[in-house]
């Protein structure tokens, strides 16, 4: 009897302890690796998919070394050939080797971003869970060696960005986050759906796992530029099972929003109603959309008494690092953080500078991913209303 209540007092803590909140745990791990000043880790995909009396069996491996906050290198090995990325805080470069071919993007700040150009989604992003992601509970995980005590988080999805028109029938998403470190070091993904592109009912079944994580490691830039290799051709779009996704939401209504000025004045997609207004996504380590601070204030100021509205949103930065970057800067539009709402994902901002023109009806007049110049984005304007200085 002394040993079971002696058992029962030892277990206790564990009983008590408070679980943390499992959408801001998934929030926590998204940010993580931001925090540091560089990193690098590589990963191994096991994919299992049956589709009718067909069974497919994938494994992909891949390497990740990223300079916060704009320089980024992802080589991936797979069943389809390899794959190259590189963000060098300008452009994002995507190499097929087998095919020499490869395409320029607009600036791409995280891997979570560039999943989502993509079209892989975020899981950490609550709108694809059903009601609230839960905690399963505590496990260990062994990685090169060393114990991890993690939380298992559970996340139920209700759609899968990756097939767009696809029903989910049954669909589970299981991570291992490390207490500390709030890194997710595994992930496992099941799902049945049909319907869509499928031609039948599909059940698939992934786990993912990190290893060889570096923290805070010195890498070399020449790590993060890239050289077309002879014979490489340009393309548009290269070709692939996944290729970069652009979006444009021009035609479309315009989604609601409300954020607030680093100056405290608060911009919201009602308020706006009957403006013209146009978006600039941006950041303080993208090349291009600094380059083009000077033009977007150039045309502010020739348009600011004829109705319209520029308002910056910065994404993912801290306040202090907006601020200090903006006294040198020397723009007179307001500029709003994007930290604490959902705007970019609304706007399927995934590369940088985005500009957005919302026309005075509430609709996406013109949707622009990357620099263009002075002349598209008057272009874009014209598409509201706004045309050799005069608006309609």
């Amino acid at each position: 009897m002394r040993r079971y209540i002696a058992a029962c007092f030892v277990s206790f803590p564990l009983l008590a302890q408070q679980l943390p909140d499992a959408k801001e745990l998934l929030r926590q791990c998204e940010e993580a690796l931001k925090k540091h000043r560089s990193y690098q880790y590589e990963a191994k995909m096991a994919m299992d998919m049956s589709m009718g009396s067909n069974p497919i069996h994938m494994s992909i491996t891949s390497s990740t070394a990223v300079v916060n906050p704009d320089k980024m290198r992802i080589e991936l090995k797979g069943p389809m050939g390899e794959v190259t990325i590189v963000a060098d805080g300008e452009y994002t470069w995507v190499y097929i080797p087998v095919l020499k071919q490869y395409t320029k993007k607009a600036a791409i700040s995280s891997p979570q971003a560039l999943s989502e150009s993509f079209g892989m989604g975020n899981i950490t992003d609550p709108s694809i869970a059903i009601g609230d992601a839960k905690i399963l509970g505590e496990e260990s995980i062994e990685v090169d060696g060393n114990k991890y005590v993690c939380w298992v988080v559970e996340i139920k999805l209700k759609k899968m960005p990756q097939l767009e028109g696809a029903e989910l029938t049954d669909g589970v998403i299981t991570v291992w986050i490390d207490k500390d470190l709030k890194i997710d070091w595994k992930m496992t993904m099941s799902v049945k759906m049909q319907g869509g592109p499928m031609p039948g009912p599909v059940e698939m079944k992934l786990e993912r796992i990190k290893r060889a994580l570096k923290l805070d490691v010195d890498l070399p830039d020449s790590l993060f530029r890239f050289t077309p290799p002879e014979g490489a051709k340009e393309m548009a779009e290269v070709a692939g099972p996944h290729p970069m996704k652009t979006p444009n939401l021009a035609g479309k209504p315009a989604p609601e929003f409300r954020v607030k000025s680093l100056a405290g004045e608060t911009f919201d997609s009602a308020s706006l109603k009957g403006k013209v207004v146009l978006l600039d996504f941006w950041a303080t380590w993208c090349g291009p959309c600094r380059k083009e601070m000077p033009m977007v204030e150039k045309i502010h100021q020739e348009f600011k008494d004829k109705g319209l509205v520029v308002l910056a949103l910065n994404v993912g930065e801290e306040r202090e690092t907006v601020e200090k970057y903006l006294k040198t800067a020397k723009v007179t539009y307001p500029v709003a953080l994007t930290t604490d709402s959902d705007v970019v994902s609304a706007f399927q901002v995934n590369a940088l500078p985005t500009y957005v023109v919302i026309d005075p009806d509430g609709n996406i007049a013109a949707y622009q991913v990357g620099s263009a110049g002075e002349a598209a984005l008057r272009e874009a304007l014209a598409k509201a209303g706004f045309k050799a200085g005069t608006p309609k």
